[in-house]
């Protein structure tokens, strides 16, 4: 994209992602259709087009001069309930945690999040420009809310089956011509072994003493930050402040403070007079608590070094002359290591396992390869059982998810597999799911037999041809309909009241089609073929309008056209961007098979 590509390793970087998000979500769907999906030309095109996307939004955004300020990522980040502990108040300590959790550093989190924050902007801005007229809105509601009564025709290609022979040399034609429809593919049956952290689990171990250690350890973790309350008045002095100007700042500064000397109690009543910070000046002076890093360096010096009650001597700073009071002080709590230790002990463990886990995961690979001819030594060496699968192709692996990754099969089927009997080498299947396989059992590609299939053959021909004959007479019938002709015999339905919305029953398409018709002169009529090869001939016999729209109904409308609007608009502004910028796409990197 210009100046700034994209690396094959950050498109398969989120690829991956993308596709086990796609697996975590459709755990209960056919293995091998999922496979095809995510591993298809499309998915792979629509990944890559979002990557683009996103660099061209945000390429625009830098060009246009947008920016997110401290206090708007700061706002969006303490926005986030997660990061909060049981005292309801913001965890820089839980912050990190989570971040660590998810292998992320602040700066990396926090890059992400002002990514996110300009996106928004743009979609926003965008958004913002959508403008739907009211007799637009009007007119949607009422096309919504109308309703057509409809009878329907069904002509089933059933009434026409029985009547049609297919001949054993009509079939053999079918398969001739046909003949990869008909051709078994390369199987194979194959033993594996996974290795998984929860394997590894079983051999870790964490004692109490170790526990204790890494509390003592981590001690900080475990501490709140001592927190102050403190009041000032603030006599400003300006970045440009000449020394004139300065001095009498000062000036004021030393005489404020010999009258809190004087009277300390006058704190409050002296900021309100005189304080120029204009946050606190109305509370009294009163800044709330803080911790260390949160104040300027000179007042967090000062703030720090007094006891509760104290008052300050004038402090110097960027922003000019403090005189400080500390009001409260919370100080350290350390919690106990009971309270912690289930938390230790998780943490430990985890990290524990995970170490123990790539323990193994090195000596799988290591004897996978050098016992390449049996998984039996890997597994007594590790304690792992010997699986054996049922017939897997190289399209997938059936209904097992840990045999339909695209490498492995590549492997099983594989020369050095098939021929050599070697043991796949070690690959990660899934996030933390380590497997190599052998085949067990091996059938080459087949042709099938004609006399084997020539009656499923015939059977398809004659409902094929049974649906076309459907289609035919449905299609005869509604023209003589359509002409003001009434054909005796039409078994008609009851007539039932439909709207766009509250179908009853009617194919979507059969819907749209009723629609679409020309209601100008009753009985109209609209035909369409369906999914199961029947023919449906939909009568409408009357139109009920809507007599009155309510302010709630065109709200509603309102806002669903507006984000059908603001959708398009968006996907034709990223396409714009798109056409003024020189995109050039390695189309090998996207399917190297191809």
């Amino acid at each position: 994209i210009g100046d700034a590509p994209i690396s094959v390793q950050e498109y398969g970087q989120n690829l991956r992602q993308a596709q086990d998000l796609v697996r975590q979500q459709a755990q209960q769907q056919n293995a091998e259709q999922m496979n095809a999906y995510i591993n298809s030309p499309e998915f792979r095109r629509a990944v890559l087009d979002d990557l683009i996307q996103r660099r061209l939004l945000l390429g625009y955004a830098r060009a246009a001069g947008m920016s997110v300020s401290v206090d708007e990522l700061r706002n969006e980040i303490i926005g986030v309930q997660a990061f909060y502990g049981e005292d309801g108040n913001f965890s820089v300590e839980r912050y990190e945690q989570l971040l660590r959790a998810q292998n992320m550093t602040p700066a990396g989190f926090e890059a992400q999040i002002e990514q996110e924050i300009l996106l928004s902007r743009i979609r926003q801005s965008i958004a913002g420009s959508a403008f739907i007229p009211e007799s637009v809105v009007d007119r949607l509601v009422r096309i919504r809310g109308q309703e057509r009564e409809v009878s329907q025709l069904l002509i089933s290609p059933v009434e026409f089956r029985e009547g049609i022979e297919v001949s054993e040399e009509d079939a053999r034609q079918y398969f001739e011509e046909n003949s990869s429809l008909f051709r078994i593919p390369e199987r194979a049956k194959v033993e594996y072994l996974v290795l998984t952290p929860e394997v590894a689990a079983a051999t870790v171990e964490v004692p109490e003493e170790d526990l204790k250690r890494v509390y003592e350890d981590k001690i900080e973790e475990f501490q709140t930050a001592e927190e102050r309350r403190a009041s000032h008045i603030l006599i400003a002095v300006g970045a440009n402040a000449t020394d004139e100007e300065e001095a009498a700042a000062k000036s004021k500064t030393d005489e404020l403070a010999g009258q809190l000397q004087a009277s300390p109690n006058r704190f409050g009543e002296l900021a309100r007079a005189n304080s120029e910070d204009p946050g606190s000046a109305e509370q009294g002076g009163d800044l709330g608590f803080f911790q260390r890093g949160f104040m300027v360096a000179e007042f967090e010096k000062a703030a720090f070094a007094l006891d509760v009650g104290q008052i300050s001597e004038p402090v110097r700073t960027q922003y000019g002359f403090h005189i400080i009071r500390i009001d409260d002080i919370k100080p350290v709590v350390t919690t106990p290591f009971a309270e912690v230790r289930e938390q230790l002990l998780k943490e430990v463990r985890e990290s524990r396992v995970q170490d123990a886990y790539i323990q193994a995961a090195q000596t799988f690979s290591d004897m996978v390869y050098t016992e390449y001819d049996s998984l039996k030594p890997t597994a007594d060496a590790l304690g792992l059982t010997v699986q054996s699968s049922d017939w897997i192709s190289p399209a997938g692996g059936g209904m097992n998810p840990l045999l339909n990754s695209p490498e492995l099969l590549e492997a099983v089927f594989s020369a050095e597999s098939l021929e050599e009997k070697r043991n796949t080498q070690a690959m990660e299947v899934q996030p933390n799911a380590l497997l190599s396989a052998r085949v067990a059992e091996y059938a080459p590609a087949a042709d099938m037999v004609f006399e084997d299939v020539s009656g499923d053959i015939i059977d398809f021909l004659k409902t094929e041809r049974a649906v076309e004959m459907a289609a035919e007479q449905g299609e005869a019938l509604l023209e003589q309909l359509t002409k003001g002709e009434r054909p005796k015999g039409l078994k008609w339905s009851k007539p039932g009241k439909v709207t766009l919305q509250k179908r009853q029953g009617l194919h979507p398409e059969g819907v749209r089609a009723v629609f679409s018709a020309d209601t100008t002169s009753l009985p109209t009529y609209a035909g369409l073929s369906v999914d199961d090869g029947r023919y449906v001939i939909y009568r409408i016999s009357a139109v009920n309008d809507v007599s009155s729209v309510s302010p709630d109904d065109l709200q509603t409308a309102s806002r669903q056209l507006s984000q059908m609007v603001e959708q398009e608009q968006y996907a034709a502004f990223v396409g714009q961007l798109r056409e003024r910028s020189d995109v050039v796409v390695n189309e090998a990197a996207i399917n190297p098979d191809q």
